[in-house]
């Protein structure tokens, strides 16, 4: 549990209402009474409050209570907002073994693994500060390279300054990608223990496919109600919009 974190955001702020939801989740939660941990951490949710911290937890409290969905959902939330903390990544992974439906990839798997865990390591916004900073030292360095006289540092500075540079293109790249993925892909995760995937939003439409808990869906289009998923072996169909959880 990761409370004490919350607790001191909130507490700058005087949000005493917060506070006392969030002590009576952990006493909950440690008292194995997961539903009402959850209510509590709900609460906490929509009122607007949004920490990896808050939705860690939150995730636990509905591993626990076996709702691996909303367990993955939250999981994702937190990633989302921490992509490097260890015991996010262990927790989601475990939760992810648990689901049912396992999709084959048009892509090679270790390629999509490889590329969705790079892109994934760091935010856009620190992808962007690195390509800052690479592109700052390489300017300096070609600019001592100038400068100096002695045939040596011309060397090491002119050297330094292609590694840099190098590494100033590099990053740009995987921050644009980087960006490129956050704008493009929107997804999801399906909340309810099994959806029926219709060919057309309405209710009366034809099922392609069935769905369970847990499993990760690209969004493709939202219309009203429904949203247009796809899945990554290609199929797509319609969910209603209250069957999953958009990320």
């Amino acid at each position: 549990m990761r409370t004490k974190l919350i607790l001191l955001f909130a507490g700058l702020f005087g949000l005493l209402n917060a506070n006392t939801n969030l002590v009576e989740a952990e006493k909950a939660y440690d008292a194995k009474n997961y539903k009402l941990a959850i209510e509590k951490y709900e609460t906490i949710i929509q009122e607007g409050y949004k920490a990896p911290e808050l939705y860690y937890n939150i995730a636990n409290a509905y591993f626990r209570n076996k709702n691996l969905g909303k367990a993955i959902y939250y999981y994702e939330l937190a990633r989302k907002l921490n992509p490097n903390d260890e015991d996010i990544r262990i927790n989601l992974g475990i939760a992810n073994s648990l689901t049912t439906d396992k999709i084959d990839t048009k892509e090679n798997f270790f390629i999509n693994a490889v590329k969705t865990n790079l892109l994934s390591s760091l935010s856009t916004t620190a992808w962007a500060w690195l390509t800052i900073v690479s592109f700052s030292i390489a300017v300096l360095l070609f600019f001592l390279f100038y400068y100096f006289n002695k045939p040596t540092l011309k060397r090491v500075n002119f050297v330094l300054g292609c590694v840099f540079f190098i590494s100033f293109i590099f990053t740009y790249f995987l921050g644009y990608a980087a960006l490129k993925s956050k704008i493009e892909n929107k997804y999801a995760i399906i909340l309810s223990m099994q959806v029926n995937v219709l060919n057309e939003p309405n209710s009366l439409a034809n099922n392609k496919f069935t769905l369970h808990e847990g499993t990760k869906v690209r969004v493709i289009e939202n219309n009203g109600d429904w949203v247009l998923i796809k899945l990554e072996n290609g199929n797509e169909g319609w969910l209603k919009l209250k069957e999953v959880g958009i990320l």
